[in-house]
């Protein structure tokens, strides 16, 4: 047993004469390669960041934060492979292998590749914007970012959505933020025997004292349809983007309020509903007769 640990020994200190140093050198270069990789990426990605905000071409802000990120990352990678080279490892059979494998896993993953493909129709076509209130399919929400693979949307209830960006594109998308002006739209009944002239009145001059309504284009109201039991206004103001739902909601509590203090009914569904009391001591026959009157 002795023997053995001498012999082993003395294995290990041939090792680290012979191959220890060069190992450690080259681990020593490899993390000197990856450090200056980590700071040129840094450098290099927030001088491009930089570039794109002061150019003519005015690229939207989550094309420059998408650009940033590619190229931070693209130089880390770059380093580590440069990296392993000092290792003694072949970079050349490793990028071949990792060609290889990025051709399997290009038909393992092809909805990746469909987001992937997603994304940048996004960044070129530029449908919406970091910070923009979009509806994209239902879902409801500001952008936030934009990755390879995913729109992240922050929802108004405090919740982050990650949607793929192939059911984005592929989507119907509303958004609310691209232009600076919005039109509230509202529908009113009144009572058939309310004077449609004064309610007209009552709606405009609601309109025209609320300071947060624009004047250009000027507020109108309309007469909408003859409905079965109210006859239906549209109202329609226009107001900045940003002040849409406070001028809608400030609209419909007024509308309540002046309507009430007009004598002007809102009508609302009714149902008459009518009670037969039957005969218990009837034959069974005239009881379901009178059920069902």
């Amino acid at each position: 047993m002795e023997n053995e640990v001498r012999e082993f020994y003395a294995f290990a200190m041939q090792w680290v004469v012979t191959e220890g140093l060069t190992l450690a050198k080259g681990l020593l270069a490899f993390g000197l390669v990856l450090l200056a990789g980590v700071i040129v990426a840094r450098m290099a990605s927030r001088a491009l960041g930089l570039a794109m905000e002061k150019s003519r071409l005015k690229p939207s802000p989550l094309l420059v934060r998408f650009a940033v990120n590619v190229t931070r990352r693209g130089i880390v990678l770059v380093a580590f492979i440069i990296g392993l080279g000092n290792l003694g490892i072949d970079t050349g059979a490793l990028i071949a292998g990792l060609g290889v494998t990025g051709l399997v896993l290009g038909f393992a993953l092809k909805d990746t590749l469909s987001n992937f493909t997603a994304g940048g129709m996004i960044l070129l076509y530029r449908p919406f914007d970091i910070g923009h209130v979009v509806d994209v399919g239902g879902t409801v929400g500001t952008v936030k970012d934009l990755t390879l693979v995913t729109t992240v949307l922050h929802t108004p209830d405090n919740r982050v959505i990650m949607m793929p960006n192939s059911k984005v594109w592929g989507n119907n998308i509303t958004n609310v933020s691209l232009m600076t002006t919005r039109r509230v739209d509202l529908v009113v009944g009144i009572a058939y025997d309310a004077d449609i002239d004064e309610a007209t009145a009552i709606f405009l001059d609601i309109a025209g004292q609320n300071d947060k309504v624009l004047t250009d284009p000027a507020p109108a109201v309309t007469l909408n349809e003859l409905g079965e039991s109210s006859v239906d206004f549209n109202v329609r103001v226009w107001a900045d983007a940003s002040e849409y739902w406070a001028v809608r909601n400030e609209m419909l509590r007024q509308v309540k309020y002046r309507l009430d203090a007009a004598g002007i009914g809102i009508p609302f569904p009714q149902r008459d509903v009518w009670v037969h009391q039957v005969d218990a001591t009837a034959p069974l026959k005239e009881r379901r007769v009178a059920e069902t009157v």
